[in-house]
């Protein structure tokens, strides 16, 4: 098999890491987080106009018609910067919207999605609920509408986004729906551990319109699922890759006893386990979206890669800190923000137990 990119796949790559790594430096991001948004617009402008936001959304909403192991690509690079931009959930809930959606639904929100001028977001989460193939939140019909009852957690950008794809049960299994967060009961601000705004979305009777179908619901649901996972391990792929390169630069010049700590042996294995350890979470990532991209199941693929993401990253974020003795923790080296993304996309639509009881639930029903 071979696993390098295509020469298509290689630009793509190379276009975003330029545009992310001229742009995006530790005092730029300093600067966006010590505002409200945690948000560089600018950025995220010149990525909607080299045509990379909407990479993988059909070419009649001014898309660029790729896949997924394209728009991984660029997610790879925002990990590698910590770009702080809403590319997993506008990419997420766009893609849903491109698959699912009437002409109108897609004619409404994805040229703007294209263009960098709308942000959408993705409902998953929710409280004491590990499966988000099942959720809590409740859905009925009212006239020719829907309205949905329950409670969201861990929504990002909801303030910025146009639109949320919130998955609800209804009376026939669960569903996908857009809600406009502005109808929300309430939206209650919350701070994860990457210093990133996100809300609970409180909905009572809030109104909602359909995504696609209530009989297909169950495998629309289960494709954004797979298709957020997938999203998650890429950016987690940048992330760790650049933990590996930092900390492997910062022991190739700090020196004890007469010689830079590269040199010694257990330095040396951590930093070869680290590296494995980047190369199986990549590995398994773009397995897992080639496979969804070329329409084969890829359920297993998702969940051993999760669960690199979360267990491997585990791993690599706390070496990363052991091999600078402390000095990673100081916020004026950027380090500490790598470690600090590294945890939220650990957690992020299930940690690596969550990720292993999936997998072993859907081996078991084999």
């Amino acid at each position: 098999m071979d696993f390098n990119l295509d020469e298509t796949q290689q630009e793509i790559a190379d276009l975003a890491r330029r545009i992310l790594e001229d742009r995006v430096t530790h005092l730029s991001i300093r600067t966006i987080e010590a505002g409200s948004e945690w948000f560089d617009r600018d950025t995220w402008a010149e990525l909607a106009k080299a045509g990379l936001v909407g990479i993988a959304l059909r070419e009649d909403v001014g898309g660029g018609g790729m896949g997924l192991v394209e728009l991984g690509q660029v997610l790879e690079a925002q990990g590698r910067t910590v770009a702080p931009l809403p590319l997993v959930p506008t990419t997420g809930a766009a893609l849903a919207i491109d698959q699912f959606g009437t002409l109108a639904q897609r004619q409404a929100w994805l040229p703007g999605v294209a263009d960098g001028s709308t942000v959408l977001s993705v409902a998953l989460q929710e409280y004491g609920n590990d499966d988000l193939e099942q959720p809590y939140v409740s859905a009925r019909p009212s006239g020719d509408a829907w309205v949905l009852t329950g409670a969201k957690v861990m929504v990002e950008y909801a303030v910025q986004a146009a639109r949320v794809v919130v998955s609800a049960r209804t009376p026939d299994g669960p569903a996908l729906f857009l809600v406009d967060p502005k109808a929300a009961a309430d939206l209650v601000a919350g701070l994860t551990s990457r210093k990133e705004p996100v809300h609970e979305l409180h909905l009572e009777n809030t109104p909602a319109e359909l995504l696609g179908s209530v009989t297909e619901g169950a495998t629309m649901l289960r494709w954004l699922v797979d298709r957020m996972l997938g999203l998650v391990c890429s950016v987690q792929v940048g992330v760790t890759d650049k933990q590996v390169r930092i900390t492997a630069d910062y022991t190739s010049t700090r020196e004890q006893f007469g010689r830079p700590i590269a040199t010694f042996q257990a330095v040396t294995q951590r930093l070869a386990n680290a590296y494995i350890d980047v190369q199986a979470m990549r590995l398994s990532t773009y397995s897992a979206l080639w496979r969804l991209a070329n329409g084969l199941d890829a359920a297993e693929d998702l969940r051993v890669a999760k669960w690199f993401a979360s267990d491997g990253a585990h791993h690599i974020a706390h070496g990363a800190q052991h091999m600078h003795g402390g000095a990673g923790v100081d916020i004026e080296n950027p380090l500490h923000r790598y470690t600090l993304w590294s945890k939220h996309l650990e957690c992020s639509l299930g940690a690596g137990t969550a990720s292993l009881r999936a997998l072993g639930a859907q081996l078991a029903a084999g």
